[in-house]
Formats: structure tokens, sequence, C-alpha cells
């Protein structure tokens, strides 16, 4: 899990929007939506630029902080250099 205080996580939604990544703000929740063909039959599906999906919603604990699974996080590729 990737842990992020209040101070880090908007810089954290801009970076993986910047990747490419479909996360946007939902009030005090992140919201990342992971296309799916599957999500046109179930419940817990969504529409989203026109494309079935599932979104994955996380929210800050008692604490402040949002627990971010790694399977949501796109990391920058690097270079050998």
């Amino acid at each position: 899990m990737l842990t992020l205080g209040i101070r880090k996580v908007e810089k954290f939604v801009k970076e993986q929007q910047a990747l490419g990544n479909d996360v946007r703000w939902d009030g005090w929740d992140m919201v990342f939506f992971r296309p799916s063909p599957k999500a046109v039959f179930s419940r817990e599906g969504a529409f989203r630029n026109g494309v079935w999906g599932f979104d994955n919603r996380v929210s800050p604990n008692g604490s402040g902080v949002w627990e971010v699974d790694f399977r949501n996080v796109r990391r920058s590729k690097r270079t050998r250099s």
C-alpha cells in the first residue's frame, strides 16, 4: 500500500493524470477508473468517456491518510543511462 498524507496526495493525483492514469476527485475520495468489457453486465460497472469499466474508490482513513493499492498506481518508465 502507498500511504499519502494531505500534502502529497494532490501532487500524486496530478502525476498519475500526467502518466495517463484515469484518476479523479469525488469530494475527498480518489476514484481510479479501469476499463473492462465485463462492466456492462455488472451492477458495479460505470460508463465513463464512452467506455465501460470499474471505479475503484479510495477514501481517507480516520487519520486523514489515503492508502492506495499499488495496482492503481502507474509508474514512469525508467531509461537506461
